[in-house]
């Protein structure tokens, strides 16, 4: 009846570990998910940077051209409203400019924020991960142990039958 609860007690057991390795192998999955996402939005990152800063040369050179078309209009008549027209065009061009700026500083930001989470979820998901295998090296520990007993009763039934049989084998002489 014993050797019946042990077995069962090692089925058991054998179900566990077929959950956890599964547990195991979904959260691997996860992760490298979650690094593909963290390699897309570094990605994303950098090539808003880029842009940034293309804007900023694209900014400064609008700028040089503003200064340099305010110096001809200082040197120039002015009232010469095409000058003024262009200065107003260049203004509103840099703003333009200044606003996608701004929205790209702020698709940064939200960037920095999601590489910011996923690296969070990324270490929340190592963790687990660690305490699974862990939890799974004292499960397999104590297969191991009660396979050890198992081996060592079925030892002993055998010694304890040899024994019997000598013992009869000795009742039947007499």
């Amino acid at each position: 009846m014993n050797l019946k609860n042990k077995e069962t007690q090692l089925f058991e057991t054998l179900n566990k570990l077929d959950s956890i390795a599964d547990l195991i192998k979904n959260s691997k999955e996860e992760s490298s998910y979650l690094k593909k996402l963290s390699s897309q939005l570094e990605k994303e990152k950098d090539e808003l940077h880029l842009k940034s800063k293309n804007l900023e040369v694209e900014k400064d050179s609008i700028i040089h051209e503003l200064k340099v078309f305010e110096q001809k209009l200082n040197n120039q008549d002015s009232g010469n409203q095409e000058l003024l027209n262009k200065i107003d065009l260049i203004e509103k061009e840099n703003q333009t400019i200044n606003d996608q700026l701004h929205k790209m500083e702020v698709e940064l930001e939200e960037s920095r924020y999601k590489i910011t989470e996923t690296e969070n979820i990324n270490k929340n998901l190592k963790e687990e991960v660690n305490s699974v295998q862990n939890e799974l090296q004292s499960t397999k520990e104590q297969l191991e142990e009660i396979l050890k007993n198992k081996k060592m009763f079925v030892k002993k039934i055998d010694e304890l039958s040899q024994e019997t049989d000598a013992m009869l084998g000795e009742f039947e002489k007499w």
